[in-house]
């Protein structure tokens, strides 16, 4: 089933949303560890992207440091990931690519969720531990859409898909591209759905970053760049219009878009708010606790 952007439901409780930022996205780890650490639990996810795919994985049931190991040790060996791309099979790199007169040759983004996601994730949203909505873009329809039931392996690869890149399925019938670029942090869905208190975790990164590290941006990075700068801006608009209870954002100016090789540094950088994080999160509910923050009321 496809939603639009807008319809709501009743009371979840702790609404957390994870945004986009490809590699810069396994910073979400840290705050879902700083959730497992306080023992505390989302009622209601939303993930657009990167967000949307380690939100799939938490919401399977997957503790974060579970998907902390997953990740750094298919990360960690960029070799013995090229051995089992070759290996055949489902996972090989004749499945990976997706060969089209029209397009060329792109990924396809079901055949790298597959690869990427640990084996324990749900085949379908309806079987999740947590619920979870996943924002989508219809490229023809230039709007976003949420995905809140059925496969959910194909849900995540429409929201990962970069155009030219990684290839999603069609749902529906309609052409899908990454979640990112018309909900780079999809808070908003949260609070329509009545949760409260809403945390937003933006991982989109700054693209001075470069420049600080003295680099001098190549083709690929401006465009990258540009991308980054437009979901900034959305994020910030979106942010004033109706903030979240809580807004997290690491410091991962520094790592580009495709930095998955650097899953350690990435990881490391989040490590580094840690206890900032556990703070501000640790009074956030006690307000709600107080009744600083009113929870929503109960469903009818």
């Amino acid at each position: 089933m496809i939603r639009h952007s807008g319809n709501g439901g009743g009371a979840c409780g702790i609404g957390l949303a994870l945004g986009g930022g490809a590699a810069r996205g396994l910073a979400h780890v840290v705050v879902l560890e700083v959730f497992d650490e306080l023992g505390i639990r989302p009622g209601l996810i939303a993930g657009a992207s990167m967000g949307a795919m380690i939100g799939a994985a938490y919401a399977s049931g997957i503790s974060a440091r579970e998907i902390r190991e997953h990740a750094l040790e298919v990360l960690s060996h960029p070799a013995r990931v090229a051995r089992q791309l070759l290996t055949g099979g489902e996972r090989s790199a004749l499945a990976l690519l997706n060969f089209s007169l029209s397009r060329g040759v792109m990924i396809d983004g079901t055949a790298l969720i597959d690869l990427f996601m640990p084996d324990r994730v749900a085949a379908r949203m309806e079987e999740l531990d947590i619920p979870l909505v996943v924002s989508v873009t219809d490229f023809y329809a230039a709007e976003e859409l949420v995905i809140g039931t059925g496969d959910l392996r194909e849900a995540v690869a429409a929201s990962i898909a970069i155009p030219g890149l990684i290839a999603a399925p069609r749902i529906e019938g309609r052409l899908m591209v990454d979640g990112a670029i018309s909900n780079p942090v999809p808070f908003e869905h949260l609070q329509v759905a009545g949760c409260r208190p809403v945390i937003a975790v933006e991982v989109t990164g700054h693209p001075s970053g470069l420049l600080r590290n003295g680099r001098k941006p190549g083709q690929t990075e401006l465009a990258l760049g540009a991308t980054q700068i437009m979901q900034l801006k959305i994020a910030e608009m979106k942010r004033r219009l109706s903030p979240p209870d809580l807004w997290i954002d690491p410091p991962l100016d520094a790592f580009r878009a495709y930095d998955f090789l650097k899953a350690r540094e990435i990881l490391k950088a989040a490590d580094a708010i840690r206890d900032d994080i556990k703070r501000r999160l640790g009074a956030l509910l006690e307000s709600v606790t107080r009744g600083v923050i009113p929870l929503p009321p109960p469903e009818a």
